[in-house]
Order: structure tokens, then C-alpha cells, then sequence
């Protein structure tokens, strides 16, 4: 019996495994077959929508006064008085008088002149008689014969010539005495001061500086690719100046565009614009009127409007690349357009040629683009016309992709 398990235990073993492996091979599960589906790409698209879109060229620059003068002694002599409103940071007016000079010899100048003037004229007068009395002296002379010396006409001549001197040197003497007193040339503020009662001043020295305060002007950098998108000419181009006070409200002024300096600054190839603000100290106002102003030295922003442009684009500038933008067609496919672009922003590219009313703008350039790929589109609101925050860039600056 054992001799019989040991022969043919081995081969009931492998049946029973061959067995086993049939009922496992007929029982298997059936392998159900897959159908692939093909990812079609979304793309969110917006409907080209043409408009008129109005813009700023932004600039920066310092505000000064369109008007200064240096106070300047016309006549020598010792500071005794001193105006008060004579002092750095103090508001004058026109004709105002800050400073007078020791007149007290320029006047005795001024008697001289005219008691010389006088005595001139009280000659003339004379000689005039003089002349009166030769004439008729020499009446029964042919006035073929008589001479200019006998009729005493150079001589008359030469006291005119004295009088007219005379006249001059006091004309000269008045307005050195009206030169002792130092006043205001124009409304303005004082800068600075360089004398104290008892200096003594020379013709020519430096008084002070003062500031007019009618008129600020600012000088505006801008490209000459900026420039051309704005008219010169036109009397109506608007200038918002904009200038953080006391490190948190943002103020505002309203500009007058005057035109441009004429050239192309050889050092920086910037045009400068010239633009002016009336009354920037608001003088010409009550003190409860005043709302802020506009301090000389001040650094100030400018928004200067430019010229529209008509049926244009306007498109996120990461959708243009190569001046190329991806568009959907009737089919849901998408092809690459050319399009013109006028002019950009640091976030907008500004589109005036190359897309017509109503076409479909991918918003998104896709992975792995493709020519002719079928799409599923998510239409986006259109955009709005908003005005460009920043500098206008020049379009060659547009995102290549790169």
C-alpha cells in the first residue's frame, strides 16, 4: 500500500493542480474593452468688440516758478531798514517794499541836479533874450549877410545842448533815490535772503531771490514715441497733475498744456513738455477757499490725454505674441491672425487693425499650439474702456513668448 501511495501520489497531485488551474482559467473575469475619448482643449475667448479708446501719456517732473528774479542792488550803500515780509519763506506783493539803503547823499545828488537843472534852463533863457536882441540889432542888415554867430544860434544851440544834460543828470539822480528803496518786482514768494540791517551793498550784489507766485511750471519728459500720440496744437489737451500730500492723500490740479520746448534734449533724447498752473499758492483766494497748494520743489505725476483711437482693441498684452493672436473660428478651430498694434501700456496691448466685430480672441495662448485644433470655448465679458494707469510703452515691447 505505501509502495502504491509513494508511485502514484505525484501524479494525483499534478491532476488535481492542472485541475484547479482549468476551473481558475475558466472562471476568470472577462477583460471589458476600453473606448479612448479625445481631451478637447477650453479656451475662455472674448468677442472682438471695436471702440473708441481714449488714453494718457503719463509723465513726472518737478514743479518750479515760470517766473524768478534775483533782488540786485542798483546803487551802494548801508542796509537801515528792513521789511518784515523781508524774510525766506514770507509771501510779498507787487511794489512792495522790503529794504532801504542810507539815501541821504543820493538826495544831495538830486539837489545838485536840479539847481543845475535850473541853472541850465535860467541860461538858455538868457541866451535866448540875447539871441532876441541881435536879430533885431541886425534888422537893417540883408539877411543875406547876416551870420549865424551875430544871430547868436550856436550859441542858443550849445544851451539847449546844456539843458538837455542837466536834464538827464536829474532824471539819473531821481532814480538813484528811488534805487535806495528795495521793492517787490512781481507777487511772490521769498527764497532767499542775503542782508541785514547795517550791510553794506554794492551795485550789483545779491539781495535775495524771489519766487512768483502767479504761474507754476512743470517741464514733462516724455519719448518721442509717447509724443506722437498727442496733438501740439490742440488748445484743449487736459494735464492732471497728481502729487502725494504729507505721505497720504493724493491731490490733484488741473494743468494747462502750453507746448514743448522745440527740440530733442541732446543728453536724455527726451521731448519735455511745458505745461503751467495757475495761482499755485491759491493767493488769489480766501484762506476758507484754499484746498491745497501746489509747493515749488514739489515732485509731481502727470496723466497728458492723447489722441483716441477709433475702432480699436484693447487685449491683455501676454495674448499677443509676436503681434500674432490665436483666434476661434465658426468650426471651433483656431488660427493664428497678424494684427496691428498701436500702442501699449504695461498691461493692455492696444489693437487698430487685424480683428473685426464679433470674431473670437483666445485670452488664453494655449500649450502645445497647434494650427487648426478643436476647441470648446468659455466666452468672457467684453472690456471695458478703462484709462491706461502708466506710461505708453512703445508696441515693439509686446510679449514675444520669449
Amino acid at each position: 500500500m505505501s509502495i502504491f501511495i509513494r508511485r502514484y501520489l505525484p501524479v494525483v497531485i499534478l491532476l488535481l493542480f492542472v485541475g484547479l488551474s482549468a476551473a481558475l482559467l475558466l472562471n476568470r473575469p472577462q477583460t471589458q474593452q476600453k473606448i479612448v475619448e479625445t481631451i478637447v482643449p477650453v479656451l475662455e475667448v472674448m468677442a472682438v468688440k471695436k471702440q473708441q479708446l481714449a488714453f494718457n501719456v503719463s509723465s513726472y517732473g518737478m514743479v518750479k516758478p515760470k517766473h524768478q528774479a534775483e533782488l540786485v542792488a542798483q546803487v551802494s550803500g548801508v542796509v537801515n531798514r528792513l521789511s518784515p515780509a523781508f524774510a525766506v519763506g514770507q509771501f510779498v506783493r507787487k511794489g512792495e517794499v522790503l529794504a532801504h539803503l542810507d539815501d541821504a547823499d543820493y538826495h544831495a545828488d538830486l539837489a545838485q541836479a536840479e539847481a543845475t537843472f535850473a541853472q541850465a534852463k535860467a541860461l538858455l533863457a538868457q541866451e535866448i533874450a540875447r539871441g532876441i536882441v541881435a536879430k533885431k540889432t541886425l534888422s537893417y542888415i540883408s539877411t543875406t549877410k547876416q551870420s549865424a554867430l551875430g544871430l547868436r544860434i550856436p550859441q542858443r544851440k550849445q544851451q539847449q545842448a546844456n539843458v538837455k544834460f542837466a536834464q538827464a543828470a536829474l532824471a539819473r539822480a531821481q532814480r538813484n533815490v528811488a534805487r535806495t528803496i528795495i521793492t517787490a518786482p512781481f507777487d511772490g514768494l521769498i527764497t532767499e535772503k542775503h542782508i541785514n540791517v547795517g550791510s553794506h551793498v554794492n551795485i550789483g550784489e545779491q539781495l535775495g531771490i524771489i519766487y512768483g507766485t502767479d504761474v507754476a511750471r512743470i517741464r514733462l519728459p516724455v519719448t518721442p514715441q509717447a509724443f506722437s500720440f498727442i496733438d501740439p496744437n490742440s488748445p484743449n489737451t487736459t494735464v492732471i497733475l497728481t502729487n502725494e500730500h504729507h505721505g497720504q492723500d493724493f491731490q490733484h490740479w488741473t494743468a494747462r498744456f502750453i507746448g514743448t520746448e522745440g527740440v530733442i534734449d541732446p543728453q536724455s533724447r527726451m521731448v519735455y513738455l511745458i505745461v503751467d498752473v495757475i495761482d499755485p499758492y491759491q493767493r488769489r483766494l480766501s484762506i476758507q477757499q484754499r484746498t491745497g497748494v501746489l509747493n515749488f520743489g514739489a515732485f509731481v505725476t502727470a496723466k497728458i490725454a492723447a489722441k483716441p483711437i477709433a475702432n480699436a482693441v484693447k487685449l491683455h498684452r501676454h495674448v499677443i505674441r509676436n503681434d500674432q493672436v490665436v483666434l476661434v473660428n465658426s468650426n471651433g478651430l483656431t488660427q493664428m491672425r497678424k494684427v496691428v498694434v498701436a500702442r501699449t501700456d504695461l498691461k493692455y496691448a492696444y489693437i487698430s487693425a487685424g480683428l473685426e466685430d464679433g470674431e473670437l480672441v483666445s485670452l488664453t495662448w494655449p500649450d502645445n499650439y497647434l494650427e487648426g485644433t478643436a476647441v470648446t470655448t468659455v466666452l468672457n465679458p467684453p472690456q471695458f474702456i478703462e484709462q491706461p494707469p502708466l506710461t505708453v510703452i512703445h508696441s515693439k515691447d509686446v510679449d514675444n513668448g520669449e
